[in-house]
């Protein structure tokens, strides 16, 4: 019990160290860090997975097999952590529903000690409701019908462009009340939707049509807190 109070105070002292960005930790911090981590280790690559899996999921056992998922595990000085990047091709976002493509999970002994996540996706009727953890993207034979539904009706025009499972990646449909939203990349996305009962497309943007090429910028990110990540092969 004593020592979940002291990593629990620990956490609390490098949150509000990053939060000012004064990163500094004692010997003894570091030290109790690094044993967490070894303990952690001592869990072996599969019992790490299956702890992250529960945050991740609300079918952790089917998520650890998913071949759409890619899942790796890494640690450094003071943290473990484990990656689950779901990579369809297409996502199919359902009404009043919300999800990630990519999530980091961080993990100790104790169990899981927090995760992040950078894409969220969400449906025009979502209500937020932060008593509800929110999950990784699952590809469902259900999802995947939808899917075709929606690109059959899309690849009905030639106002936009036919859309190729086996070409395209990185492509949202968000499911709304009377139509769905399509969105085909991230960064600069271009985005329109379809009604529902016509077909009839609209609202269509694409900013590539006034996209000036900029140049190139370098950018070096600071290094991790804890050190560099290593990949936990076993």
């Amino acid at each position: 019990m004593k020592a979940k109070y002291i990593v629990t105070i620990i956490i609390i002292i490098l949150f509000a160290n990053i939060m000012t960005g004064q990163i500094r930790f004692t010997e003894e911090e570091l030290r109790i860090f690094k044993e967490r981590v070894t303990e952690t280790r001592a869990l072996g690559r599969a019992g790490i997975i299956a702890k992250a899996a529960k945050a991740a999921s609300d079918d952790p056992e089917s998520l650890i097999h998913d071949k759409n998922v890619l899942i790796s595990v890494w640690y450094n000085d003071i943290e473990v952590k484990v990656e689950f990047i779901e990579h369809s091709p297409v996502r199919y976002i359902p009404y009043d529903s919300k999800c990630v493509t990519n999530m980091e999970v961080y993990v100790s002994t104790d169990g899981v000690s927090g995760s992040s996540s950078s894409d969220v996706y969400e449906s025009e009727g979502y209500v937020s409701d932060f008593s509800k953890p929110i999950y990784l993207y699952r590809s469902t034979k259900e999802k995947e019908l939808m899917i075709d539904k929606v690109l059959k009706l899309n690849n009905t025009t030639d106002d936009v462009p036919n859309i190729d499972k086996s070409i395209y990646t990185n492509i949202i449909i968000r499911e709304q009340k009377d139509h769905y939203a399509i969105q085909i990349g991230s960064s600069y996305p271009i985005t329109y939707k379809i009604k529902k009962k016509s077909g009839e497309l609209y609202d269509y943007e694409d900013p590539y049509r006034d996209l000036y090429p900029t140049p190139d910028i370098e950018y070096d990110a600071p290094p991790p807190i804890g050190g560099e990540w290593i990949e936990m092969k076993e």
